[in-house]
């Protein structure tokens, strides 16, 4: 970068008076130039690649850990169905389906997962899915008096709204 404007004083009068000073680049400065913007085009090219296939293998296993403790809710649902299959005690199997459901809902809850309890609420369009609307006496206009479906919460954001029944006031 010896031919820029900061370095003038290195130019001696004879050079200028004769007109070998040149005003543009020379041809070796544009070709250095240009190989340094084809070598940021294809480090970028090659970053923005990279950046696609790592967001790729993180979104194929970013659920990896969360599936390994779900297996062995798997596993315990097998071991529940056989003995259910060797059994003739009832209770014994809904005991083991209940401890299982416990677990399976113990990881969803971990990661995140809150059901929206919503009976006796207020109507909200963004947590609930009205299914259908009833006269109710006991209840004031636009409340939930029943859930038909739960909803969820993922952290914070709603996965499902939950499919309620609404209360209205009667027309009498």
């Amino acid at each position: 970068m010896a031919d820029g404007p900061e370095n003038c004083e290195d130019l001696d009068s004879k050079q200028v008076e004769e007109g070998n000073v040149k005003e543009s680049p020379s041809e070796d400065e544009a070709a250095e130039l240009r190989d340094k913007l084809l070598r940021l085009t294809a480090e970028f090219d090659n970053f923005r690649k990279r950046s696609i296939r790592e967001k790729e293998e993180y979104r194929k296993f970013a659920i990896e850990q969360m599936v390994i403790e779900l297996l062995e809710v798997y596993d315990n649902f097998e071991r529940a169905l056989e003995s259910a299959k060797q059994t003739d005690d009832i209770s014994s199997v809904i005991k083991g389906v209940e401890m299982v459901f416990k677990q399976f809902a113990g990881i969803l809850e971990k990661e995140g997962l809150q059901k929206i309890e919503c009976k006796g609420a207020e109507f909200d369009p963004y947590l609930h899915e009205a299914m259908m609307h009833v006269d109710h006496p006991d209840h004031d206009d636009n409340t939930v008096v029943d859930v038909c479906k739960p909803g969820y919460y993922l952290h914070s954001k709603v996965i499902r709204p939950a499919m309620v029944t609404v209360s209205k006031k009667s027309d009498e």
